[in-house]
């Protein structure tokens, strides 16, 4: 089954640019671990302070495997103290468009 996730995080004041680069470098890792299908991160643009992070793993086994990685476990590590709030949000997959045939077409 596949495992979503939306994470949302919030820097301490004045520590936005600090967060970002730490997760900038959490998503390249998670992209080269077996399973990951997704790990995007964004930042809103009106606070600056506001990231979401949108994750797809092929499994659960694989999204579990991703916590006990190196790379993750030093990154949160180091984040503690440059978040004010992290808030984990599971989505359930209701409809996905590449199985539609939608992927491709073009607008």
């Amino acid at each position: 089954m596949t495992i979503a996730n939306q994470l949302i995080i919030e820097a301490e004041d004045g520590r936005s640019k600090d967060l970002k680069s730490l997760l900038n470098i959490m998503v390249e890792a998670a992209l080269l671990e077996k399973g990951c299908q997704k790990y995007e991160l964004y930042q809103l643009d009106e606070d600056r302070e506001l990231f979401f992070i949108i994750e797809i793993w092929k499994s659960e086994k694989h999204y579990n495997a991703h916590f006990e990685n190196e790379t993750f476990k030093a990154i949160s590590e180091e984040m503690k103290e440059l978040v004010e709030i992290e808030v984990k949000n599971p989505l359930k997959l209701t409809q996905c468009l590449t199985t539609l045939g939608l992927k491709n077409k073009e607008a």
